[in-house]
């Protein structure tokens, strides 16, 4: 537990940190803000801070700098929610009424605004259906052993994956495979396929367990097409001057591996979701460039019909209340154009 000149402390060293991005010391505190203790008392209750896990030290003779928990801290506890001012809503209405009517637009202009307005990366995926159906599968032989799943879902969207038998088949025989998983499950979803009680051969088996992976991928968001904008703001941190830093920061940006490494849709189920440095919850695969990072993620859509995530990509020294509140309102904006959309 944090005392209230702790909390207060704690509370200006986070403010000052995501303004100055230097290091914090109790000299610069007391000048610059009203602390009511000399700076003997302040280096004291820093020390404690940082015994308890909130501060860290980054070097001998420099100030404190919120740690993962300083931060967490800051968020669920002392941060004031901002509302966006009445002039910044109606320019962001303006400009989605400014465009052609289409969701691969509003995607597109939702990233580009909120890249441009908390000055990080942004992170938009187009909207989907809540729960993937299967469509069609087909089996493809490639060699005896080997055969291709060709998977067809709703809306369009096709997912292939390499299967290695363990019995060589023919085209004949696969193409028999097929049409019987297609009168099994066709329509189904990944829920529906689980559930089933049918009675399958270890090939059928080994089929819709790959199936089923491929629709979790899917419902999770992590084959969702996204639309990614402010590469220029996260470089231009100071966190990420180092090259090694940058170019891992690169490679969890790359298209290919955002929506893998970041479940943004299935995140986005719980509200606005803020993810801090090593909380990322597949951290081992996002890479060492997460630990530097933190994540805000919300949800838009209709309810039942389709849905997407709006998300921020930034250095863990970020305006979280400004940032939450912007991807908050975005994600109304965006909710309300796709129900008007699928009415």
């Amino acid at each position: 537990m944090l005392t209230e000149r702790q909390t207060h402390i704690l509370e200006l060293i986070v403010s000052e940190y995501v303004e100055r991005a230097v290091p914090v010391a109790s000299q610069a505190l007391g000048r610059n803000h009203q602390v009511g203790v000399s700076a003997a008392t302040i280096r004291s209750e820093m020390a404690e801070l940082e015994a308890q896990g909130y501060l860290n030290q980054p070097h001998t003779s420099a100030g404190r700098v919120p740690t993962e928990k300083g931060y967490r801290f800051y968020v669920e506890w002392l941060m004031q929610e901002e509302t966006l001012s009445q002039e910044a809503q109606q320019t962001i209405r303006h400009q989605f009424h400014q465009i052609e009517r289409g969701q691969e637009r509003w995607t597109h202009l939702a990233a580009s605004i909120l890249a441009q307005t908390v000055e990080n990366v942004a992170v938009v995926t187009s909207p989907h259906v809540d729960a993937c159906h299967i469509k069609h599968l087909e089996l493809v032989s490639l060699q005896d052993s080997t055969a291709l799943l060709v998977l067809v879902l709703d809306q369009g969207r096709l997912q292939q994956q390499i299967l290695r038998l363990e019995q060589p088949q023919t085209q004949d025989e696969l193409s028999v495979v097929a049409a019987r998983l297609n009168q099994r499950f066709g329509r189904s979803t990944v829920r529906e396929v689980i559930a089933s009680e049918a009675v399958l051969t270890e090939l059928e088996r080994q089929i819709m367990d790959t199936v089923v992976e491929i629709m979790s991928a899917v419902d999770e968001g992590g084959l969702d097409e996204a639309y990614l904008e402010g590469l220029r703001h996260i470089l231009g941190q100071p966190e990420f001057t180092d090259s090694d830093r940058m170019l891992g920061l690169l490679e969890l940006l790359d298209e290919h591996n955002l929506t893998r490494t970041i479940p943004l849709r299935a995140l986005a189920r719980e509200g606005v979701t803020v993810i801090i440095g090593a909380e990322h919850p597949r951290l081992a695969e996002a890479g060492e460039a997460m630990r530097e990072c933190s994540v805000i993620v919300g949800g838009y859509g209709a309810p039942g019909v389709a849905s997407g995530a709006l998300a921020v990509l930034g250095p863990m020294r970020m305006r979280y209340s400004h940032t939450i509140s912007t991807v908050r309102y975005l994600a109304d904006v965006m909710s309300e154009l796709i129900t008007e959309y699928y009415e």
